[in-house]
């Protein structure tokens, strides 16, 4: 099943799919040795049983994981600091509507982002909401 071409940027983006960074965390995370990391890189194979793992485990499709032109976000500490790995900074303070124009509407690892995005956008909005009560309630009741 395992067709992938470049098992190095797979092992990337299977290290973004658990928002990891290292070898030794991703060796810790699947219960491997850090030389058996570094053997799929030298076989240039990751074990599929691992690429299962990590999609049942992170919820990422089959596609964007295996498909090397999908872009590979990375979402870290709110919506200033979303990254694509793959293809530098996408957003660094800007409003993301304007990027979404670089992607393909119809690719299913863009229309998940935007939902998962507007997710958190109409969430955000509601704690906006909740603390401006909150700080209502505490000025008018100190």
């Amino acid at each position: 099943m395992n067709n992938y071409t470049d098992a190095k940027n797979l092992i990337k983006k299977i290290k973004t799919a658990y928002q990891i960074a290292t070898n030794p965390e991703l060796a810790n995370k699947l219960g491997l040795t850090v030389s058996a990391i570094e053997q799929w890189s030298k076989k240039n194979k990751v074990p599929d049983k691992y690429i299962f793992q990590c999609i049942s485990d992170t919820g990422v499709s089959i596609e964007w994981l295996l498909n090397e032109d999908k872009p590979t976000f990375h979402i870290s500490g709110g919506s200033k600091n979303i990254s694509q790995v793959n293809g530098g900074i996408i957003n660094q303070g800007s409003v993301i509507e304007k990027e979404f124009e670089l992607f393909d509407e119809n690719d299913p690892v863009f229309v998940s982002f935007k939902k998962a995005y507007e997710c958190v956008k109409n969430e955000k909005n509601k704690l906006n909401e909740l603390e401006d009560l909150l700080e209502d309630f505490y000025r008018k009741y100190r």
